[in-house]
């Protein structure tokens, strides 16, 4: 087939596979630059979905992370590690080596590099006794009814091109004694979350599938032993970047029998970003602007971004990394009410001052309600959970031009951290997450604060079970710092005051650090789902200006 005819086949079936798509949802406004604006630490929700990763929570990242409050730093409810799989009576694992297959037709719209195309893709879950792997096959059209040969061009991309047709390949699941997956990762939480908090490397999916590893070992040996491994994308590493983090753990008294202290978890973990340059080798429209104070109104941030300041970030590298260490005393275990007491601390690993410290810390269970309570401590610049569900997106600032810990400044802080979910009466899943430090920046020893808050809501498992067709229903709202972030008008310019003095945005103002968004889908018959995910948010350009920042996933699985 000459060129000529295949573009034209390329555009007709891009056309007839787009048409097909609206035909079944109706058409779209456009939306602005994709962002996936999933709620950040301490997000409180639904509760954990199982790993098989069903298609309506698989084919977006999880809107909001698991409502769980962990008991212990990595200690389960039942006082052993976190993952401690203890089958009643001795059982033997029955699980067939075979199982049938499921497979899933999904159809819809997604956000890709800021514009509504469709997508429509193949999928297979394959379970082979205690692996499970999912293969993907799936089509872009343009928002221009053409195909796009995105994960299918073998020429040029060929590792993007193989690597686009696995969605997971995993062993076991992630509370039993071995659990390794390769592929997305969401919900990935070390300890208590004060290095790595609630970690996903899903924010662009299925605009971007980046291929990670967890790998687990958990209440292993006599001593407890717990290990546990995170890289965030196999492809970074051929340009020496990427995430990684570790955390070993152990139960030294485990066999001792000794009251209470037989659950004592003592561990220590280490995550270092390889590269924090690493997102500008994707970055596009790179020209030779330069811009000046005036045009971008703010002394904060460098006046210019130019094609040859960009190229010396591309070819340049520095890592950033953070150790730290937890303990966990379970005190309370009954089938009613758990008690833990905690205490964790991090520290900079690349030569700039910068700690932080939670203690005493209290995590509880009283039956359906769930939280967590810690005094924190903050010297020089740090901030906890810096490997946050946000973190592959803010690790480098185009706005900004700087990294996500060069915007750190030196402070010294104290305050409350808190955390709570609850059941109510399986009607409602609530949850909330508020941090309130206060002190001095260290430069000038003028005030300091650093608040932040989370609100999730959702319908429970009453109402979906006696509402037609409601598969879920729920919505989230989030402000990672509040009043750090310069208040702008409609049009995303500077507020100033009467003296020309920058407002300062508040907790519902438009800002970099406010997200909040809705998800809502329908069971139209049995395996047939359509969910709405709509995630609204805010950057900076290169100029200065606030825009929007939304992302839309509009899509329809079928399982059979």
């Amino acid at each position: 087939m000459n060129c000529g005819a295949f573009c034209c086949t390329r555009r007709v079936v891009g056309a007839a596979v787009f048409a097909g798509v609206f035909a079944v949802f109706g058409a779209a406004g456009e939306q602005d630059d994709g962002y996936d604006a999933v709620i950040d630490e301490g997000a409180i929700a639904r509760p954990e979905a199982p790993d098989d990763e069903s298609a309506s929570d698989s084919e977006s990242a999880d809107t909001a992370q698991d409502a769980g409050v962990t008991l212990g730093a990595g200690v389960s409810s039942d006082g052993g590690q976190r993952g401690d799989v203890r089958k009643n009576g001795g059982e033997v694992d029955t699980t067939p080596i075979f199982a049938k297959p499921d497979f899933e037709l999904g159809f819809g719209l997604t956000t890709v590099d800021g514009k509504n195309w469709g997508r429509v893709a193949l999928g297979a879950d394959i379970p082979i006794w205690k692996f499970g792997v999912f293969l993907d096959l799936e089509l872009f059209v343009t928002n221009k009814f053409k195909l796009s040969d995105k994960g299918w061009d073998f020429k040029n991309h060929t590792a993007e091109a193989v690597l686009r047709k696995i969605r997971y390949v995993r062993y076991g699941r992630e509370n039993e004694p071995l659990f390794v997956k390769f592929g997305g990762l969401s919900n990935v939480t070390l300890g208590y979350g004060m290095i790595v908090d609630r970690f996903t490397n899903m924010l662009r999916y299925p605009d971007e599938k980046l291929l990670g590893l967890q790998f687990y070992l958990n209440d292993v040996f006599p001593i407890g032993l717990t290990a546990q491994t995170l890289i965030s994308d196999f492809s970074e590493m051929g340009d020496k970047g990427g995430v990684y983090a570790a955390r070993i753990a152990a139960r030294p008294l485990k066999t001792s029998g000794m009251f209470l202290l037989d659950g004592l978890s003592v561990g220590g973990m280490y995550a270092v970003d390889a590269n924090v340059y690493a997102p500008t080798k994707k970055w596009t429209n790179v020209g030779d602007t330069v811009y000046s104070k005036d045009t971008l109104g703010d002394g904060t941030r460098p006046f210019y971004l130019d094609s040859s300041r960009v190229e010396g970030l591309r070819n340049g590298k520095r890592s950033f990394g953070v150790y730290g260490f937890d303990v966990c005393l379970p005190v309370v275990r009954t089938d009613l009410l758990d008690v833990d007491i905690y205490a964790q601390s991090a520290f900079r690993a690349d030569g700039v001052s910068g700690w932080g410290i939670g203690v005493p810390g209290v995590g509880i269970r009283l039956w359906k309600l769930t939280g967590n309570v810690e005094y924190r401590k903050i010297g020089g610049s740090f901030m906890p959970g810096h490997f946050d569900t946000y973190y592959l997106e803010e690790r480098y600032s185009r706005g900004l031009m700087r990294s996500k810990d060069e915007s750190l400044k030196s402070v010294s802080l104290n305050g409350i951290y808190g955390r709570i979910g609850m059941d109510v009466l399986d009607v409602l899943t609530l949850g909330g997450t508020y941090q309130y430090m206060d002190g001095t920046y260290r430069e000038d020893g003028s005030s300091a604060t650093n608040r932040y808050f989370e609100a999730t809501a959702g319908f429970g498992k009453a109402i979906m079970d006696n509402v037609p067709m409601l598969s879920i229903a729920e919505a989230y709202i989030r402000n990672a710092d509040i009043g750090a972030y310069n208040k702008y008008d409609k049009e995303g310019n500077l507020e100033l005051g009467a003296n020309g003095e920058r407002k300062t945005a508040g907790s519902f103002d438009r800002s970099p650090g406010l997200y909040w968004g809705y998800r809502a889908g329908v069971e139209l018959f049995v395996g047939l789902s359509l969910i709405l995910d709509y995630r609204y948010g805010w950057k900076l350009e290169d100029d200065g200006k606030l825009v929007s920042d939304n992302h839309m996933n509009l899509h329809t699985a079928w399982r059979f």
